[in-house]
């Protein structure tokens, strides 16, 4: 009975052992190996080890960085982009806004020196005979087509400084989601790549 009782406190400490190992220990202790990642694995009472290759993540990345650190600044590019509106849109390959870029711009402009013909039209026609029976219609047509011209002016210069600023960060953030798919390909590659920790015992 005693000899029972012993092999059963034996067999409870082996147990105990074996679940420290495995839920309790730092998988980065027991796996920690000079120069790489250390693979553990013990069958039939032996422990064989073999060391695993494993790629540095952080080198697609750094590479990716390095392409990006490679460009034209933000600012340099949105100074450009300050003289030649839409080189930005090109340069970070969003030249589909183009477009929408160069329509709009268009369409204030025009719409700005239409409404400034109208305006001298009648300032013309006010100052060359103030108490003309048409006059006052003059001088009403005169201040709505001035109004008008300068709300065009204002939305053409809104549109054109948006241009810099979309160029400054489409600069900022390119590459960035490339950088970001490549973090999540690592994180959903296979698991059996990893350092792992296998323990068989034998009584």
């Amino acid at each position: 009975m005693t000899d029972l009782g012993t092999s059963f406190r034996k067999v409870s400490s082996a147990l105990l052992l074996t679940c420290s190992l495995l839920f309790v220990l730092p998988a980065g202790v027991v796996n920690a190996a000079p120069g790489g990642m250390l693979s553990s694995s013990a069958t039939s009472g032996t422990v064989q080890e073999s060391l695993l290759v494993k790629s540095d993540p952080d080198e697609s990345v750094q590479g990716s960085a390095d392409g990006v650190r490679k460009r034209f600044s933000p600012g340099k590019v949105a100074l450009i982009s300050a003289v030649l509106p839409g080189y930005g849109q090109i340069y970070n390959h969003a030249a589909w806004k183009l477009p929408i870029y160069y329509g709009l711009m268009g369409y204030f402009a025009s719409k700005a020196v239409d409404n400034n013909k109208k305006y001298l039209d009648n300032l013309y026609a006010y100052r060359a005979d103030p108490n003309a029976a048409g006059a006052a219609m003059a001088a009403a047509d005169r201040d709505k087509y001035r109004k008008q011209r300068n709300t065009q002016i204002v939305w053409f210069c809104i549109t054109y400084v948006a241009g810099i600023v979309d160029a400054y960060v489409d600069t900022q953030l390119f590459g960035f989601d490339k950088i970001i798919d490549e973090k999540v390909e690592e994180a959903a590659s296979p698991l059996d790549s990893a350092p792992s920790l296998t323990v068989s015992m034998k009584f």
